[in-house]
């Protein structure tokens, strides 16, 4: 009974999850780039064949995909994106807000 009602409560947050947003399909990384002061860094994550323009948030128009270096969950994103890259595996994005011109990555699967 306890696993029923533990599933019950998984399976809405991982459709929720699922359906945040995500690219369409996994893309390999074509690039890193790390730019910014030591203490407000930012990583920039080029996508091969960029990002579809469904899932770019609208006043966004770089190719760059940002993410801030100054949290943990930024550096997370910068870690596994790294890791992709240097696997030659594909990742999806999800991008919120803009940060400037640049979509704001605010998720990544690997």
């Amino acid at each position: 009974m306890y696993k029923l009602v533990l599933a019950l409560l998984i399976i809405p947050f991982s459709l929720q999850v699922v359906s945040e947003g995500w690219t369409p399909t996994y893309q390999k990384i074509s690039g890193i780039i790390i730019e910014g002061a030591e203490d407000s860094g930012t990583a920039l994550i080029i996508i091969d064949g960029g990002v579809p323009a469904a899932n770019i948030p609208n006043n966004c128009n770089s190719i760059y995909n940002t993410v801030s270096l100054k949290t943990e969950k930024g550096r997370g994103v910068l870690s596994v994106a790294l890791s992709a890259k240097m696997a030659d595996k594909p990742v999806r994005l999800a991008l919120g807000a803009c940060s400037g011109t640049r979509p704001l990555i605010t998720h990544i699967w690997l």
